[in-house]
């Protein structure tokens, strides 16, 4: 076993991964452990200087307007696409309709909280987000249940356990730990909780779903029509993948709200591991267990929850796991400890230990002032009674407040209790072989119940695993460093899960989670073979479904998943002779064009000479904005049209100019995007624009302009000298249309900071709204035209 020590401190830490940056460059060779960017990535800024690129530092530097990326980003981030946020359920339809009419298919994407290419489109495919999708019904009964809520896809666990609360309901112990995950997507993948008392997996709470195929319609499936007309289609829809069509809204059962009594506890690792019963018998009085195993300290801690008739301690009680107490100086240190560790097990060592103690000496229970996400911990505690949603689920903003954002590479897979104890016994032998430490959260254990309701989830019932068995979900996470090639990735971080992995398959009755691992462990044998009668009965779902493959992936065909009729043509099958026409050449057919002969998109003007400065001074009114543009390169737009580039990137390929407008390299530039906008529905409209300014001086406007003007007069602007108009609203009549300009100027003289853009818009009805919906392609007319619309 590794000697345990004591932790370093802060400033040893610092000083270790000084002197590894300037004296051991031995590290480096092998491992990138002093590797720059822990330091520079994830500041928002693409930083060319410091080594970032699209590739080893996505979340700076990959183009978040066209490309998908996981909450894991280095695991995933997918090829630019289109990217459509509809703000409805019509909308949805008609953003389905207009793509797959255009030859296009159709990726639905929530949060996209996995970790593997399964968020990604097909190479001719157009990602729809849920993002906008997020209203919630009443409580009341359906079918044969009394309680229950309709929830569009793109509601948040934690949205709508507090929406539940204060109407006195809980969607009870299926719930992610994680709060930031939305429905559609967690009940896509069969996403989880944890509890001893039933499943826990939210797949299993699901009574309907209205799915928009591929022709734009929706179909309604239910418990009682589906469930007992097509039984195999029904258990299929409840984790669909994704692969049956988007899932526009889903019915949940529900139960009255109860309160949570947890404990922090500690087992023996001793009597856990060897015990023939040690797992069941640590967490058998628990209704809710969330377990963390330390290898490297020989320590097992969990969070053990019961349903409690006793009143909370406190309204704002809640649960903050792996949010310790700590300074601001050593979360932003976080990164590059856990980088240099990567490369040095006892440094690793360290770092569990520090985390261990953290958990001890800073629990994880804690009061608050107030219920909101900002609330600061007032007392923390080792037993609390709350309210049950916030004892199991973590509020994703404080999540992010208190932990630096990085990668990990996360594996994880359910398993039968009566096979667990022997895992255990295997996973701990190669812990002691390897001197294995595991300084981010351990090895996790959460707990379910088999559900013979189910196909595709990791804790259906199965050949082996009778229905309401008690299930393990076991999982593994490690730091996924910078600056790491393939084999660097299996080296340093995989080894040795790779293995263990491949050993659990082989060994034991274990289905991988869809939404974890990494993309090899779908793909293996055992796994495949495993699966396979549930994959027969899911194909068959797929050929009732969608038999042209319009929602298939590479990552689906590759896991196994097919469509009879993949290849054909799709668009002329569901939308006729139409869909081979385009009037007007904006790449959306005349079948759902809404304006066949009118270009779709916006009228781009951008110009590079003579930017002196990045001042909005230069752009007070109308007739000074428009004298800036002269003729240097103008045309209309749809890839790329709704403008949010990065790092100067206005001659990037996506932005189709023609003819090709050079990489000059100059960085001081302006744009103007010029369409005529027309409203469906009279009411309130508002319109904003954000480019990451803080305030209004040179640098906290990043030396940059960004406005939307409407009918000639600004309804947002920030940057530099700007007023600093975050969004504005308008009234507007049924189809009235107006002139929407967006105007973007930067000079890079002074700054390196790079430039966004990020003009959004919404629909309030009668009242003011917040303005986050992106302009999508076929709301708008492009216009090369100064005046306003008849």
């Amino acid at each position: 076993m590794i000697i345990k020590t004591r932790p370093h401190s802060l400033r040893t830490l610092r000083l270790l991964l000084g002197s590894v940056l300037l004296s051991s460059p031995a590290i480096a060779d092998y491992c990138p452990g002093a590797s720059y960017l822990a330091t520079s990535c994830r500041d928002g800024v693409c930083r060319a200087d410091a080594g970032e690129n699209a590739s080893n530092c996505p979340e700076d530097c990959a183009d978040k307007s066209t490309q998908l990326m996981a909450y894991y980003t280095q695991a995933a981030t997918c090829p630019p696409t289109n990217i459509y946020e509809p703000g409805s359920v019509s909308q949805l339809q008609d953003t389905i309709r207009s793509i797959v009419s255009s030859g296009r298919k159709v990726k639905p994407a929530g949060t996209s909280h996995s970790a593997t290419d399964i968020i990604c489109a097909d190479s001719n495919g157009d990602v729809v987000r849920s993002k906008n999708l997020t209203n919630i019904g009443p409580v009341e009964a359906f079918e044969s249940h009394p309680l229950t809520v309709e929830v569009e896809a793109g509601v948040k666990f934690q949205q709508l356990q507090e929406h539940l609360h204060g109407l006195g309901y809980s969607h009870g112990l299926a719930s992610t730990g994680y709060g930031g995950i939305s429905i559609g997507g967690a009940v896509a993948t069969g996403a989880h909780g944890s509890s001893l008392l039933g499943s826990s997996t939210i797949s299993s709470y699901v009574v309907a779903l209205d799915v928009v195929g591929a022709d734009g319609n929706i179909t309604r499936y239910s418990e009682a029509t589906t469930g007992q007309s097509d039984p195999n289609l029904w258990k299929a829809l409840k984790t669909n993948l994704g692969l049956l069509g988007f899932v526009a809204r889903l019915r949940l059962k529900l139960e009255p709200q109860f309160n949570m009594h947890v404990e922090v506890k500690y087992t023996d690792e001793n009597s856990f591991v060897n015990s023939a019963t040690g797992v069941a018998d640590t967490v058998a009085a628990c209704d809710y267990v969330f377990l963390n195993w330390f290898p490297g300290q020989d320590s097992v801690q969990y969070l053990c929850g019961t349903r409690s008739n006793n009143s909370v301690d406190s309204p704002f009680a809640q649960n903050r796991l792996f949010t310790p107490d700590v300074s601001q100086s050593e979360s932003d240190f976080a990164p590059n400890g856990l980088q240099l560790a990567m490369c040095d097990d006892n440094l690793k060592c360290d770092i569990e230990a520090r985390r261990v103690s953290d958990y001890q000496n800073s629990p994880p229970l804690v009061i608050t002032n107030n219920a909101t996400p900002d609330a600061e911990a007032v007392s923390r505690h080792t037993a609390l009674t709350g309210y049950s949603h916030r004892m199991i689920t973590l509020q994703a903003e404080v999540f992010h407040r208190k932990n630096p954002e990085f990668t990990q590479l996360e594996y994880e897979g359910a398993m039968p209790m009566s096979q667990i104890q022997a895992a255990v016994q295997y996973l701990k032998s190669v812990y002691d072989r390897d001197d294995v430490c595991q300084p981010l959260i351990g090895t996790i254990m959460r707990f379910d119940r088999a559900d013979d309701g189910l196909l595709m989830s990791a804790n259906h019932a199965r050949s082996g695993v009778a229905n309401n068995e008690q299930m393990v979900h076991l999982e593994f996470v490690e730091f996924w460093g910078y600056g790491l090639d393939d084999g660097g990735l299996e080296q340093w971080v995989s080894t040795p899960y790779s293995e263990v992995i491949k050993h659990l398959v082989n060994n034991f009755n274990y289905w991988p989670h869809w939404g974890k691992n990494d993309e090899w462990v779908f793909t293996h044998p055992a796994v495949k073979a495993r699966n396979a009668g549930e994959r027969s009965l899911f194909n068959q779902a797929i050929a009732s479904l969608d038999p042209y493959g319009v929602f298939s992936t590479a990552a689906s065909r590759r896991n196994g998943f097919s469509s009879p009729k993949e290849g054909q043509n799709f668009a002329s099958y569901y939308y006729g002779n139409c869909a081979n026409l385009d009037s007007d050449g904006d790449g959306i057919s005349d079948c759902t064009d809404r304006l066949p002969n009118d270009y779709s998109g916006v009228y781009a003007r951008i110009d590079d000479d003579g930017v002196g400065s990045g001042t909005c001074n230069v752009a007070d009114s109308w007739s000074e904005m428009r004298s800036n543009f002269g003729t240097d390169q103008q045309q209309p737009m749809r890839a790329g049209w709704d403008y949010e580039s990065k790092n100067h990137s206005y001659h990037a390929s996506s932005f189709n100019w023609d003819p090709v407008w050079p990489a000059s390299g100059g960085r001081s530039w302006e744009v103007l995007m010029s369409a005529e906008f027309t409203a469906d529905a009279a009411g309130r409209y508002c319109f904003s624009q954000d480019n990451g300014s803080t305030g209004t001086g040179i640098a906290q406007g990043w030396n940059a302009c960004s406005q939307v003007w409407v009918n000639k007069n600004i309804a947002a602007e920030v940057g530099h000298d700007s007023a600093l108009l975050r969004q504005s609203c308008v009234d507007l009549a049924t189809n009235q249309t107006i002139r929407l300009d967006l105007y973007n100027r930067h000079h890079n003289a002074n700054l390196s900071r790079s430039f966004i853009s990020r003009p959004r818009w919404c629909f309030g009805g009668q009242g003011d709204c917040t303005a986050d919906r992106k302009f999508e392609q076929n709301q708008l007319k492009a216009i090369s035209h100064w005046d306003l619309p008849q």
